[in-house]
């Protein structure tokens, strides 16, 4: 059974991990890239005593660590109904029932780790400071939280036609609500990916809190700053772009034949990546209105809006793959940084714009989606 484990990990865990690599490579900037290296064990420590002594703040720590349980284990069941892995069942149900519950343990427990691991770290500290009982409480909690989801991989095992709750939350909209066409890939998004764009969000509403917190402690206000920040979080949204390449081929390659011009299609594109940065621009706004005029503020949210657009359009290129994909933005953050650093925002804003409206113009209508050969 060791091929077994080894293939079941391959499939799940190593897959987890590869599609989340954007969230945790933002993950790891939040927890080491944010502080000097010489203050980074007394950083983690301070945050560890804060959720052991405060109870609202623990209570804030096991509702994080609860989203990302519901996205490992969202993951999971999204594999299990993924074409393709229908052999799973087979291979799963023929396994003696304890063996089984082993390879579930070792699949959830494996990209559940991070929390583990932290969380760990965490009750030796509550144990050494003599905080027993909050100690105990992150205990009990991850124990649980490794626990429950064994019973629903066995249901979905026995059961393949059961839903995650979005699937319940996607039938009701699909009877209740029409949707135009800017909304088509948010809806996919939430009732598909729930977890995933929840964590994006919330990691990217936290880079913008951590900006200004940053700010604050220094007592000053640099909107270089903001704008390195917003690109942050730019970048944790490239997942969302694959996605949305995803989408487009999957399901609205017929739009391209339907009788709407490709500014229509542009002004789309654009509505799209609007509405999925408007929760940072709120954010923004209510934390810096009083702190700067309006003209730089919407020059903060351009400048995202056309680093997404452009981030987007580079993939209308069908060879471009996720590692080439990621060289371009790369290449492209550390040229419009050296511009914002010279206080030439606007002009890199419209070499963005005018750059992806040139590729999505040409490209759109020839686009193809590019499939890799295996030879």
């Amino acid at each position: 059974m060791r091929s077994t484990t080894a293939i079941l990990q391959k499939i799940f865990t190593a897959q987890f991990y590869i599609q989340n690599t954007g969230f945790f490579l933002v993950l790891f900037y939040l927890m080491f890239g944010v502080v000097d290296s010489s203050s980074l064990l007394s950083y983690h420590q301070s945050l560890m005593m804060g959720f052991l002594e405060g109870h609202s703040f623990l209570l804030l720590v096991l509702l994080l660590w609860t989203l990302y349980l519901l996205k490992c284990t969202g993951f999971v069941m999204k594999t299990l109904q993924t074409r393709g892995y229908e052999f799973l069942y087979t291979t799963m149900g023929s396994m003696h029932k304890k063996q089984r519950l082993r390879e579930w343990a070792f699949i959830h427990t494996a990209i559940y780790l991070p929390v583990l691991i932290y969380s760990g770290i965490a009750i030796v500290v509550g144990v050494k400071h003599h905080y027993y009982s909050t100690a105990s409480i992150i205990l009990i909690f991850n124990i649980a939280m490794c626990c429950w989801p064994l019973a629903l991989y066995e249901r979905k095992l026995h059961n393949p036609d059961t839903l995650f709750f979005t699937g319940h939350l996607q039938r009701w909209i699909n009877r209740h609500i029409v949707k135009p066409p800017v909304l088509y890939f948010l809806y996919e998004l939430f009732t598909q990916f729930p977890r995933r764009i929840l964590s994006a969000k919330l990691i990217s509403a936290a880079l913008v809190w951590i900006t200004f917190f940053l700010m604050q402690q220094g007592d000053y206000f640099d909107l270089r700053g903001l704008q390195l920040g917003v690109m942050v979080s730019v970048l944790l949204h490239l997942q969302l772009l694959t996605h949305h390449r995803v989408f487009d081929d999957t399901w609205l390659n017929f739009m391209e034949n339907l009788p709407i011009s490709t500014f229509r299609h542009y002004l789309r594109m654009t509505g799209i990546y609007v509405i999925i940065f408007l929760p940072e621009m709120i954010m923004i706004t209510v934390n810096a209105y009083t702190k700067t005029d309006a003209l730089s503020l919407l020059m903060v949210f351009c400048m995202a809006l056309s680093l997404l657009m452009f981030f987007r359009t580079l993939l209308y290129f069908p060879k471009i793959n996720n590692e080439i994909h990621v060289r371009y933005v790369l290449v492209t953050c550390f040229v419009v940084l050296f511009m914002i650093l010279g206080h030439r925002e606007w002009i890199a804003i419209l070499i963005l714009q005018l750059l992806s409206a040139i590729i999505f113009f040409k490209k759109y209508r020839q686009y193809e989606p590019y499939i890799e050969s295996q030879g």
